[in-house]
């Protein structure tokens, strides 16, 4: 790809002490068969290990493709994904963080193809392979999932896993100041891009995410949904005004959470979704949100069906679905 020549799609690495993982991600995106030009953003967020020396030997082989923001100090995801962000020159925008990776040489063409087809989609995504690191088993994400729907969907649960999406890109400027405060600014992402269209989904598994038992909701889920309610607080004072019928499904996934915090244990949940729902002229139904929680309250001790597991533990003999060089 020549220095004139603007790629139709910019895939973003965000990477931070990823060395073990980041070439088999890089490996995916730059063995991609696709018709048209395409770039590679590897953005390393000052890693102390060796991740940013295995992705400069990467951009060596692919100095057409690879593109590397190295920091000189550590600026934290959101500041790192946002800065990579403004800086990409394609007319899609795909995501890929350094320790999951693509299967499907085919990824970026089907996608760019899907949002070529349908002007009118926002953004597309795909399933996935999950990988469960701590014993080597896999599962399939999005069972039963709709081929296209909209933001209100969205709104009501995230479907989407972030190396799966491709969006049709948003002018940096245009995005607002308050995505770089938000810790799950992905989800945040996913409804502003949904704002401008559908979303458009491929059955066809086509990347590999790696699941840590150190992850957000692994290791601390009254975390994941403290973050989880920050993220729907923005995004319903975003589309209060504008949109007030989305507004009012984020808000019910919104009071889902809360009352998912309270029936763990969580006394204050309650009480800050009460004062930010009241504050934003939106009704709250104690009777409801009573209910809401014992339902969660009597529903804790459920465990993931019997057909789940097995097929759980049975992939533990499968392969892990790979693009080789």
């Amino acid at each position: 790809m020549t220095e004139m020549q603007r790629p139709k799609v910019s895939v973003l690495m965000i990477a931070y002490n990823q060395e073990a993982y980041i070439g088999e991600a890089i490996r995916g995106v730059v063995n991609q068969k696709a018709p048209f030009a395409f770039e590679l953003i590897v953005a390393d967020d000052a890693s102390t290990d060796a991740t940013a020396e295995v992705a400069e030997r990467w951009a060596a082989r692919y100095p057409d493709v690879i593109r590397i923001l190295r920091r000189e100090k550590n600026l934290g995801l959101q500041a790192n994904y946002l800065d990579a962000y403004s800086k990409a020159r394609g007319e899609y925008i795909a995501i890929c963080e350094a320790d999951d990776w693509w299967c499907s040489r085919h990824k970026l063409a089907r996608q760019a193809r899907m949002l070529d087809e349908n002007p009118g989609y926002g953004l597309c995504f795909h399933r996935v392979v999950n990988y469960y690191q701590s014993d080597g088993s896999m599962s399939l994400s999005n069972p039963g999932q709709q081929r296209r729907i909209g933001l209100e969907d969205l709104a009501r649960a995230n479907v989407i896993t972030n190396l799966s999406v491709m969006y049709r890109a948003i002018p940096y400027d245009r995005l607002p100041e308050w995505v770089s405060s938000v810790r799950l600014f992905d989800y945040a992402m996913h409804s502003l891009h949904a704002e401008r269209g559908d979303i458009g989904y491929l059955s066809r598994p086509m990347a590999v995410y790696r699941r840590h038992d150190k992850g957000i909701w692994s290791g601390d889920q009254l975390g994941g949904w403290r973050m989880a309610m920050d993220v729907r607080e923005r995004l319903i004072g975003h589309f209060r005004a504008s949109r007030r019928e989305v507004a009012d499904c984020f808000a019910d996934s919104y009071m889902e959470i809360a009352a998912a915090m309270t029936a763990a244990g969580d006394e204050e949940a309650r009480e800050r979704a009460m004062t930010f729902i009241k504050a934003m002229d939106m009704d709250f139904d104690a009777a409801a949100f009573d209910a809401r929680v014992a339902r969660r309250s009597s529903g804790q001790a459920q465990t993931p069906g019997i057909l789940s597991r097995i097929r759980r533990q049975v992939s533990r003999m499968l392969p892990l679905p790979r693009i080789r060089s």
